[in-house]
Formats: structure tokens, C-alpha cells, sequence
């Protein structure tokens, strides 16, 4: 009898997904190895999924108030809008109420969570690290949930209104102690 010489290996399909990682499976749990990203300190808030009407009247008015938002960081945030990186012509456009190239007006707690359109609860930043806030911690808790579901949630937060580089809070920390500790000496 002759030796069958062909093996046939499964090739993997391109519609195919990756087995979740288990990372992946602790971040939709709401487990992290990290209690920090980009700056922002996890923190558990209760998410309930709005019916969708209300979503999308929230969306829609979001579109007018972010106009203001950026006005007004343009008026009173342009020190923090420079620190941030942005050239004159990025801050002459916050300043007409347009959002610059790279930049996005992020909720902090999202509209789909139960998020209100409150200057409070936005912050002016790079997109970069706007998509690793949702695809990294918050995504991963809700993609499942549905118009009425309720739970708790960990999601990214932070009070500033600008968004500050951990580099460059840590920075500021630093110096503000350098500068108490010098008062302090005289």
C-alpha cells in the first residue's frame, strides 16, 4: 500500500478572528493592569444604554454646544492649547469653534453610558489617544449592552478640559513641589 504523502493543513481565513487575548477578556470584565491611561485615573461610573432617540437628540446637540466648548477653550484655555502642541493656526480655529486637524472634543462619560453635553464633561485631545480611551477601556465593558442595560463600568476620567501629556503633568507636579519647597527654604 503507498504512503499518502499529502497533508492537509486548515488555512486560516481572513474573515476569521483572533482568539481574544486575555487581556482582552480582563478589560471586559473591567480589570486592567493599569489604574492610569494617558494621563486619565480609571474610575467606576454606572452606564445605562439611553433608548436611542434620546442618543441621537443628545448627538445632535452636541454638534452645536461643541462650537461653544472650543470658543470658549480658544478665550480662556489658549496657554493649555499651546502646551498641548497646537500651532496659531490650530488655536485660531478652536477659536472659531472648529476642531483642528488630529484633535477631537471627546465625552469623558459617553453619551451612549448616559454621558450629558456639559463643558464638564469634554476635553479637547489628539485622536491618537481619544481611540485608545474607548478601544482599550471602554469598548471592551460595553460593546454587548443594549438600549435599557445597566452596570457598572471603569472608565478613563480626568477634570481638565485640555488634554495634558502624563509627561507633561508630571512635569507640572515637579515643579510646583520644587517651587513650594524653595518657598518653604526662605
Amino acid at each position: 500500500m503507498a504512503e499518502y504523502k499529502y497533508l492537509h493543513e486548515k488555512r486560516k481565513r481572513p474573515h476569521q478572528k483572533e482568539p481574544k487575548s486575555q487581556e482582552r477578556l480582563d478589560a471586559e470584565r473591567g480589570k486592567f493592569s493599569f489604574t492610569e491611561i494617558n494621563g486619565f485615573k480609571l474610575k467606576e461610573v454606572d452606564w445605562e444604554v439611553p433608548p436611542l432617540q434620546v442618543r441621537k437628540r443628545k448627538r445632535a446637540q452636541f454638534a452645536k454646544i461643541r462650537v461653544e466648548f472650543l470658543k470658549e477653550l480658544g478665550r480662556n484655555h489658549e496657554a493649555e492649547l499651546r502646551e498641548m502642541g497646537m500651532s496659531e493656526k490650530d488655536i485660531k480655529q478652536v477659536k472659531k469653534g472648529t476642531n483642528p486637524n488630529g484633535y477631537n472634543v471627546h465625552h469623558k462619560f459617553p453619551i451612549h453610558g448616559g454621558g450629558q453635553n456639559e463643558f464638564s464633561n469634554f476635553i479637547l485631545m489628539p485622536i491618537k489617544e481619544h481611540d485608545e480611551l474607548h478601544h482599550k477601556v471602554m469598548d471592551p465593558q460595553v460593546q454587548n449592552m443594549q438600549t435599557g442595560d445597566k452596570k457598572k463600568v471603569i472608565i478613563p476620567w480626568t477634570d481638565d478640559m485640555v488634554y495634558v501629556s502624563p509627561e507633561k503633568k508630571k512635569a507640572r507636579q515637579n515643579a510646583a513641589i520644587i517651587a513650594k519647597a524653595a518657598n518653604r527654604s526662605r
